[in-house]
């Protein structure tokens, strides 16, 4: 048991679990479903916890040799009790290589007739050569010896921590960290208006995707048959607004790039044209090109770069539109026009004593320069941590299929497209109370003295500090402030990412933000984007490049 914590934390997290799920979905739970949460319900303490410890096991069949739980207080009685509720089944019938796996090499060979033969073998073989040779009396006495208990309805288990969690990555750990103090969350709001699943199809879609994606996970790699099987079983009535849509997409591109990994262009790119999201238009345009079909590689490129989901897909279409063109030497240069992807920052070339971090290495050397002048490595917390501050109530703003349960550092939606659409007036009501630095200023410190500590996915306590960010907004142009927020919000995924490293404050006022890079290292498609940004708003930016001064 983990310290700090009551015996039956594990019994009490699950009941959570239940009743939450039954209060915010008992009008669209399944029969059965409702019938699993009410029989539990009524079982005996030892009962529940015997259940909830087998059912969070990894594996359906035990030995009951094997099970020892010394909070239980009667394990025989609440055996016969979860086998009478249909909970558990005791000596199921099974396979005879399922039932040898539950066995050590050391008690089959002191069950065999005769093991000096089969010492030698490793376990492979061992179980090989048993199920091969041994006649029906070996198979007997392993019955014999141990009696089997097998839990029922594990997946009605799983298909509550689904809907509770909105997937099965996360478990009841997080229960755990919540409770040791580890990790602590909003209390943002979860009720029958704003609850993820608003029908029983929406749960059964989302079961649907799992048993799906489990199917693949599980499957062999060069299986087409399976590919083609559980692409075909996708549900295709999902509204692009649901959270089920994107993990729809996601399985959809995984399979089609299963086919290209295949070597069947041809299958790959039917099942590509399928798909909506990123980057999916951008495979079809590598395997066209593959294929010779430059026009028609072109064609969507051109499309791109008419509708782009985002910059990243824009910056490739418009990339590789120009590769195509100047290959090939065809007449689509205006186009594919890279101007807003070219530019080439000011270039700091430092030699330094070599150290750990080549980052604190040029914060060293700039402090050096000027001890009068600050410089912090601050990297993608500046910026997206101030934003996060005065715009904490948007994120945990109450938004139908946002927030599944307590947990959550961030809304489901938060890297979704219409992210800043379905908070939009929310957000239009931040951006009327701001219209200066001290207006930012006065949003950040009330933020930071009421939600110091609790996860945001924008903020990073441990980098950021008060002191810096009260310092950055003496120095950084309102302007500057808010043209980088509204570009965070056009891509969330993609635009928190990719800030510069370092944040300098020259003793004689402004700023600078300087991404650093060592030896052989050079700039990502995002800093790029970044950086293009910065000079087409006038912000102060530069590349630091540095080489190491050979050791003597």
């Amino acid at each position: 048991m983990p310290p700090d914590l009551p015996e039956t934390y594990y019994l009490d997290n699950v009941i959570v679990l239940f009743d939450h799920i039954e209060s915010l979905y008992g009008d669209i739970l399944e029969q059965e479903q409702l019938k699993f949460l009410h029989q539990f319900a009524d079982l005996t303490i030892d009962a529940k916890k015997l259940y909830i410890r087998l059912l969070n096991r990894s594996h359906q069949l035990f030995r009951l040799s094997k099970v020892d739980y010394p909070e239980i207080g009667s394990l025989e009685q609440a055996i016969q009790e979860l086998e009478t509720c249909r909970f558990l089944q005791i000596d199921p019938e099974i396979e005879r290589q399922a039932r040898l796996a539950l066995f050590s090499k050391r008690e089959l060979l002191a069950l065999h007739p005769e093991p000096k033969s089969l010492r030698t073998l490793n376990r492979m073989a061992l179980e090989s050569q048993l199920l091969e040779q041994s006649d029906g009396s070996f198979f007997a006495a392993v019955k014999q010896s141990d009696r089997l208990i097998q839990v029922l309805q594990k997946d009605s288990y799983l298909l509550f921590q689904m809907l509770f969690f909105g997937n099965l990555n996360q478990s009841m750990t997080d229960f755990i960290l919540r409770d040791l103090g580890l990790n602590q969350f909003e209390n943002y709001t979860i009720d029958l208006e704003n609850r993820p699943y608003g029908s029983t199809v929406d749960i059964q879609q989302h079961w649907l995707l799992h048993r799906i994606g489990s199917k693949l996970q599980l499957g062999e790699a060069d299986d087409t048959d399976t590919l083609e099987a559980c692409f075909n079983a996708m549900p295709e009535d999902i509204d692009p607004g649901s959270p089920l849509f994107r993990i729809s997409e996601r399985i959809k591109y995984e399979v089609a790039r299963q086919f290209e990994r295949l070597g069947d262009q041809t299958l790959a790119l039917d099942h590509y044209r399928q798909c909506v999201l990123p980057p999916s238009r951008e495979r079809i345009v590598r395997l066209l090109t593959q294929q010779g079909k430059i026009e028609s590689a072109l064609r969507i490129c051109e499309t791109i770069v008419a509708d782009p989901y985002g910059d990243e897909e824009l910056q490739f279409a418009l990339v590789f539109g120009t590769r195509l063109v100047k290959r090939h030497k065809l007449n689509h240069a205006t186009v594919f026009d890279q101007s807003g992807f070219n530019h080439n920052p000011e270039r700091i070339e430092l030699s330094l004593p070599r150290q750990e971090s080549v980052e604190q290495a040029v914060v060293d050397y700039l402090i050096a320069q000027d001890d009068s002048s600050q410089c912090y490595y601050l990297e993608n917390s500046l910026f997206n941590g101030v934003l996060g501050l005065i715009i904490w109530d948007v994120v945990f703003a109450p938004v139908p299929g946002a927030f599944y349960h307590p947990f959550q550092k961030r809304p489901a939606d938060f890297y979704a497209h219409d992210f800043r659409r379905k908070r939009a007036l929310q957000l239009a009501q931040v951006w009327l109370s701001i219209s200066s630095n001290a207006d930012i200023l006065r949003c950040a410190r009330e933020c930071w003295a009421t939600k110091h500590g609790l996860m945001n996915p924008l903020v990073n306590w441990q980098t950021l500090s008060l002191e810096v960010i009260e310092l950055a907004l003496t120095r950084i142009n309102f302007s500057h402030w808010m043209a980088i927020f509204e570009r965070i919000l056009l891509d969330l995924r993609n635009n928190r990412a990719g800030f510069p490293d370092l944040t300098l404050f020259p003793a004689d006022g402004g700023y600078r933000l300087i991404e650093v890079k060592g030896p052989g290292d050079s700039l990502q498609k995002n800093q790029q984007r970044w950086m293009q940004f910065f000079a087409e708003h006038d912000i102060p930016h530069a590349l630091a490049r540095v080489q190491w001064i050979p050791d003597e």
